[in-house]
């Protein structure tokens, strides 16, 4: 009993640590802001060097769904700067989280599957990885500022769903190291996108359920 206490104890220490950390991220001035320009910073060459062949090649009506890491990090330094100044975005910050979050995962595991499959974790490799892993973790420190309402669930949702469709049926997706493995990609890549969308569903879900008891656990503006 003692030892089950300690750990319902532990759970909202662990959440105020994290709601507090999602706070000083996004509403302190000088840290939102190098956010802001790593996040913008980085977007520039994705979209000329990393994508360039690739918009060139796509028809310009799916140019929105073609640079995922850049469009999606495009998405959080503008996301950052609206939640940082208290605007309540609520459609671009569902998309700045769920890109950053899909996108940066699906970069790490494109390149564990290249490792697995005889390649290297050279210096283009890790550094892809580890900028990846910050998407996700700048996507899980803004998902503490939203309210998951019904219409931007809705739309955000339907966003991630037409990308896959883009990348994996129209055959617009990023740049591999792997081709051989695009079939796990294209698996790993719908599964993110359902585990997401699956989420913020129930989180819309306990919120109608509740309206006064599912808020945003971080709230606020920089001072």
């Amino acid at each position: 009993m003692i030892e089950a206490g300690a750990r319902l104890e532990r759970r909202p220490v662990l959440r105020d640590l994290w709601l507090r950390f999602a706070r000083w991220a996004v509403l302190t001035p000088a840290v939102a802001w190098l956010l802001v320009v790593a996040n913008l910073g980085s977007a520039v060459p994705g979209y000329l060097f990393w994508y360039g062949d690739s918009l060139s090649e796509a028809p310009w009506h799916l140019w929105l769904f073609v640079p995922d890491s850049p469009l999606s990090v495009t998405f959080m330094g503008i996301a950052l700067v609206a939640f940082h100044y208290g605007r309540r975005w609520e459609f671009l910050g569902l998309l700045a989280t769920g890109a950053c979050m899909k996108y940066g995962l699906w970069t790490d595991f494109v390149w564990f599957t290249d490792y697995l499959a005889g390649g290297k974790y050279d210096f283009v490799a890790i550094l892809m990885s580890l900028t990846h892993f910050g998407m996700v973790v700048e996507g899980l420190i803004l998902s503490m500022f939203l309210r998951f309402r019904p219409l931007p669930v809705l739309f955000a949702s339907l966003f991630l769903i037409v990308n896959d469709v883009v990348d994996y049926v129209f055959g617009y997706h990023p740049p591999i190291p792997n081709p051989e493995d695009l079939g796990s990609i294209t698996w790993f890549s719908v599964g993110t996108t359902a585990v997401i969308v699956c989420s913020w569903t129930a989180l819309c879900w306990a919120r109608w359920r509740n309206p006064g008891g599912v808020r945003p656990w971080a709230d606020g503006r920089a001072t």
